[in-house]
Order: structure tokens, then sequence, then C-alpha cells
């Protein structure tokens, strides 16, 4: 076959088989006829399957109807006014994501008609695939084409990368993998080129690749941090051996050279020292000085359990990582060996590939959020282990006659399949759920159509990507911004039974943001002080308010008139949103609003276990639940919300609801909480009337 054309077919075979799989997860098969319905938009698509799907939806929509990510320009900033309201934030985000569905959509609109939501959806699985085609190049250097097509399968087969590249997951994953393997091939290139004009053109491409990954994703910086590194050993290793180090120190400075240059000229060159920067970038998510730190709550930025670390990244993609890198040294370090069977296998991609996978796995068992980097170097080193093994099987012949001829090529036929069926099956078997359904779209809806337009959403942080997208009304914080001083305040006005103090809280920080809490704080200069003042005044009127900061705590008038203005602005309109999903997320709203600034914190008490009605019958009958006198037994059904009281000296009560048939067990201090109240009841209050609900989600007005 000519080897345009077998490479053709190669680089098809791994698009095919990354983008009809990934497609076919769209149909739901799992999923009964009203399940399917259930969990499908207007357009007949599955609803996006995370949250942060509708928020790069959002913006790109944004760049698509303005010309940049925000929905606003202030002072010529691009403004994205729905995020952290009021007063919203700076639209700073990588564009690359707007840049391409807008740009694919608009070609798509001129041969048939497609909406940029469709677009926006089904773009992942046209993307991803071409990580696997990247893979094959960069492996058939140094392993041949059958190597490389197997590598190139595996990759667009991983686990966590099919998963997080399916279509309706719009996020910047899909080129998480395709961008570093690209930089990565340019770079080898560069060292292994005779001609030094190449090297040096080959260097040009990969600092543009590095400059589009700046622009993709805000954890680029670790590909240059093993780059940096690699050359570091690799000139020294040349300096040793007594080589010429002189044209690579050249070239590799070239290379950080123009990086840095081209990052700085597109982005901010604050944000590049700043990122470039491994203490700034590991500490990207510490908590806002002395408040709460919200991530602990996040569970991507936990360490994975060894059953999701072997699991995500594919049982077979790190069998064969680890177990290729142990063989692959060990014939590097033999050099008739090495030049037998791994020939093109240089000296710079060796020491590259090890730091690739040690920084990868490492920063994968740091976070679960780090798991798709540790796929790329864990695919090319499978790959490089397939061709190693293949080259053994090519001698096969000349010492296991007793198979006769062709036993060799029959092993590497074996083996091949063997590695593409459990690459392909492990790929089919995978499964997802949309976190929205129709209860979301009519809620959306109705704010929409029902709500003032300056209308702001109280809700839980992780739904309110989609709501800032499918209703048009701003948020609190989302996403985006769950880890700032803000986040105490709403968690606060969940987890306290005074109302009084969760209404003044939502009013101060819809009508005036974190300006009182500012204020406060750099008066104060200490953060529990801060709180303990404010939750002093905003569960009284404003008269005795200013009694309290003027006499307790000794404020002087024009400070006290600026600090009521905030606290006390005229209130906007807000409305509270609570879903299915907030009753199982009720420990952190319990653990960050009862947050202690002076001493240890308590854990609360928060837990939630399946119940029939003969589990709850027999609890109220014997006053026990697991042996244990509770404080008491709430129950919600049909006929409304009764309350048992059983034994005043117990720190945990029971909530029942049989009609959903789950018991929560809580802390008895929040009983009577406005999370309990709101999420966990459904039940009207003195300032909180119900004023939407359908299904899964409950909207909340003032009275």
């Amino acid at each position: 076959m000519d080897e345009r054309l077998r490479i053709f077919s190669i680089v098809l075979i791994i698009f095919l088989t990354g983008f009809l799989f990934r497609v076919e997860t769209s149909k739901l098969h799992d999923l009964s006829v009203d399940e399917k319905a259930y969990l499908t938009d207007e357009h007949g698509l599955p609803y996006m399957y995370e949250l942060d799907s509708y928020y790069n939806y959002r913006v790109s929509r944004n760049y698509l109807m303005n010309g940049h990510l925000g929905d606003s320009l202030r002072d010529g900033v691009p403004w994205d006014s729905y995020s952290y309201y009021p007063p919203g934030r700076p639209a700073s985000y990588p564009p690359v994501i707007a840049w391409v569905s807008t740009r694919v959509y608009r070609v798509l609109s001129i041969f048939m008609d497609i909406s940029f939501y469709e677009t926006c959806f089904w773009l992942p699985a046209v993307i991803a695939p071409f990580a696997g085609i990247a893979m094959f190049f960069l492996l058939r250097k140094y392993s041949g084409d059958l190597a490389g097509f197997i590598g190139g399968v595996m990759t667009v087969t991983a686990p966590l990368y099919f998963s997080r590249t399916l279509p309706g997951f719009f996020d910047t994953d899909m080129f998480n993998i395709l961008i570093p393997v690209m930089i990565v091939f340019f770079l080898t290139e560069a060292v292994e080129a005779e001609d030094r004009k190449r090297s040096l053109f080959c260097i040009v491409l990969s600092s543009l690749l590095i400059l589009l990954f700046s622009l993709s994703w805000r954890g680029w910086p670790y590909i240059l941090y093993i780059i940096a590194v690699s050359c570091i050993l690799y000139l020294s290793w040349r300096a040793i051996g007594g080589k010429d180090w002189s044209f690579p120190a050249i070239m590799f400075s070239v290379l950080f050279l123009l990086s840095i240059t081209f990052c700085g000229l597109l982005n901010a060159w604050s944000d590049v020292i700043h990122i470039i920067n491994p203490l700034n970038i590991m500490n990207s998510t510490s908590a806002t000085g002395g408040w709460p730190d919200v991530y602990l709550s996040v569970s991507e930025l936990s360490r994975p359990s060894f059953e999701i670390f072997v699991s995500a990244a594919g049982p077979l993609n790190l069998g064969f990582g680890v177990l290729g890198l142990i063989m692959i040294t060990s014939v590097m370090l033999r050099p008739p060996m090495r030049d037998k069977h791994l020939g093109g296998f240089n000296v710079f991609i060796f020491i590259f590939s090890i730091l690739w996978m040690a920084v990868s796995l490492l920063a994968y068992y740091s976070s679960v959020r780090f798991s798709i980097l540790a796929i790329p170097p864990l695919t090319f080193i499978s790959g490089v282990f397939l061709g190693l093994v293949f080259s053994y099987m090519g001698e096969v012949e000349s010492w296991m006659s007793l198979m006769g001829h062709g036993a060799g090529t029959i092993m590497v036929a074996i083996i091949s399949l063997l590695v593409l069926s459990v690459s392909v099956v492990q790929a089919s078997e995978i499964t997802m759920k949309p976190f929205i359904n129709d209860d979301y779209e009519s809620a959306a809806a109705w704010i929409h159509d029902e709500t003032p337009p300056e209308t702001v959403i109280v809700t839980d942080w992780s739904y309110r990507h989609y709501f800032t997208a499918a209703s048009g009304r701003p948020v609190l914080f989302d996403g985006g911004s769950q880890n700032t001083k803000r986040a105490y305040w709403i968690f606060k006005a969940f987890a306290t039974d005074n109302e009084t103090l969760s209404l003044g809280i939502l009013t101060m920080l819809t009508a005036s943001g974190d300006r009182a809490i500012d204020l406060l704080e750099n008066y104060t200069g200490n953060t529990a002080d801060t709180a303990e003042i404010l939750n002093g005044i905003l569960c009284v009127d404003r008269e005795t308010a200013a009694g309290l900061l003027t006499d307790e705590y000794g404020m002087g008038h024009e400070f006290t008139d600026e600090l009521l203005s905030a606290t006390y602005a005229e209130r906007r309109p807000f409305i509270i949103l609570t879903t299915e999903g907030m009753k199982y997320a009720g420990y952190w709203y319990f653990y960050f609003g009862d947050w202690n600034f002076t001493s240890k914190n308590t854990i609360p008490v928060y837990h939630v276990e399946t119940v029939d009605v003969s589990q709850i019958d027999r609890s109220l009958k014997r006053g026990l639940w697991d042996g244990k006198r509770p404080h008491s037994f709430i129950i919600s059904d049909d006929r409304g919300i009764e309350t048992i009281s059983v034994d005043n000296s117990s720190k945990f009560s029971v909530i029942f609801l049989p009609a959903e048939g789950k018991a929560f067990i809580i802390d008895s201090s929040f009983n009577d909480s406005l999370f309990v109240k709101l999420v966990l009841l459904g039940e009207e209050t003195e300032h909180f009337r119900k004023i939407y609900q359908k299904g899964d989600v409950t909207v909340w007005g003032v009275r």
C-alpha cells in the first residue's frame, strides 16, 4: 500500500474511533424513554454533562455576539456582569474555546441549519479525536505505524479523556491533550533535525503552540516546567559526555524566550509572570485571607482514591505506561539493545518522557483535577513499549522454530487486537447522565419571563453557570468565584436559625456585594472581628445597628454612616433557588456557615440514608435511630410537617422524607436553619414564600 494512503487510512480510523464512540453516548442508551425525554432539551440533545460547560457556552456566545468574552465593556475591559453580582468581574478567560466554536459555527452555518448551541454541543467530539492523530504522528517516529496506531486509539479511548470530551461536555479538556502532544512533537523534531534551520523552524512552531496552550487553559505552564528541566538535564548530559551543547543551548533559549514573549504579548504580562511561578500555580486555589477555604468541598480538587487513580487514566494505559518505562529504561541503559530496538529513541525524548510521566502522575496523585495530564505521557510510553515488544517479536522466527513461519507476525497481531479490544471496550462502557433536566429548563424560562432583568439569583454555586446562561439573570457567585469571602456569608445565611439575619445578609450582598465586608475588614484588620460585627448588626434595624457600632465598637459617625449605607442599601429584587441536589451538600453549608474564626471548627453531623416506610415506623415507635435517641424526629409528607421531640440533650436530629425514601441525619443545632426549612422541608417561612416549583427546582421570593 502506498505510504500516504496507509497513513491516511490510519488517521481516518483513529478519528472515526474517537468520534463515533463519543457520538453514540448522546443517545443515552441505558435510560428509559421517559428518562431520556426528561434529560434532553428543546434541540433533542441531552443537557450538557457538566455545569461549567454552560459558562463556556455563555462566554463563547458573548464572543460571537459582541466580539469579546464579556456581556458588556467597562472602561474598555470585557466585563461579565452576571457572575459575582454586584459588581461582576472581568471576563478574563482562556479564549481559544470561544475562538474555535465561533469559527466552526460560522463555517457550518453556511452549509447547514445549525444553532450555535448545537455547534458547542458537538464540538468536543470533533476536536478530541485529533489528539489521537497527534499521538500517532509522535509515536510513529519511534515505534512505527502499528504502535503509533494503537497509541492513537488508546489516547482517544482513555476513560477520563473520553468522558470529558463527550458531546455536551463543552470544556477546555478537548485541548488539554491535543496541544501538549503537538508541542512535544515539534520539540522532538527540533532536537532530532540535522538541519539547523529546520530545528529553529520547529522551535518557533513549539513556541506558538505553547502560546496557543496558554490561551486554552490556565494550567498551561506545567508543560513549560517539564521542558525546562528536560533541557537542563539534556544539556548537562551532552556537556558531561563531551558532546557539543552550544547549539542545543541556543535552540532551547530561543524556545523559552519566544514562548514567554508570545504569551506576554497576548496575555497580560503580570498574569504570565505570576502563573509561570510554580508556587503560584500550585497555590491557585488558596482561600481568601482568613475566610473559609470553600475549595475543600470541591471533589475534583481532592486526592483521588486508588480505584479512581487507576480507572480514570485507564488500567491499560497506566499498566503499560509504568511497565513500559521500566522496560524502556532497561533497554536504554544497554547500548547494543537500544540501537537494535529503540534506534530512534534519543536521550532527550527519554529524559523528557520520564519527567513528563513523573510530573503528571504526581500532579494527578495530588488532585483529581490534574488527572487528564497523565494520559498523554502514559499513552506515549505505552506506545513506545508496544513498539519495543513488536521489535522483539520480529525475532521470533529465529528462536521459536516450533511455532513455524510467521509466528512473530501472529503474536504481534494477537497483542494488537487484545490492546485495541480493551481500549474500545473501556470506552464503550462509559455512560453519563446530565446534571440538568427539564425542571431546570422550565425554572430558567420562568425566571426569564416572570422576574425583572435586575433580579439576582441566590443558589448553590454549582448550578449558577446554568442559570446565568439559560435565564439571563445574575448570581451572587458561581463556579469561577466560589472561594471568596462572600461564600461564607451565603453559607451563613442558610445555616443560621435567625431568619432576620439570613434576610439581612442576602439583602446586603445583592445590593452592595462585598462593599461592607471590605470596609469593615480594612477598618478592623481582623477577619474574625469583621464577621462578629456584621453578624451582630445584620439581624437588627439600621437605628439599632448604628447604636451598636458607635457605642459598643467605638466607631466614628462618619465611618458608621458609610458602613450602614452598604449594609442597609436599597434592596434589589432577589430570589432563592433551591434544588434537589442541594440536599446532599448540606454538610458544607453547615460546616462553612458555622465557621469559627478564632478556634478549631466543629464537624457538623450531616449524612443521608435510604429508608423505607417500615424503618421510619420502627424508629418513631422506639424513639431510636441507629440505637441512639435523637433530639427530635421531623417528618415531612403530604400531610404536612410534624416534629416529634425525643431527647433535648441529644446532638442530632433525624428528618424523614418518606416520599423520597430518605432520612437526613443532621446536627440538632441546625433544626431551625433556613437550609432545613427551604431545602429539606420545602417550608414557607416568615420572610420567604414559594413562588414557583416544578420537580427538582423551587424558587422562593421575599415577602
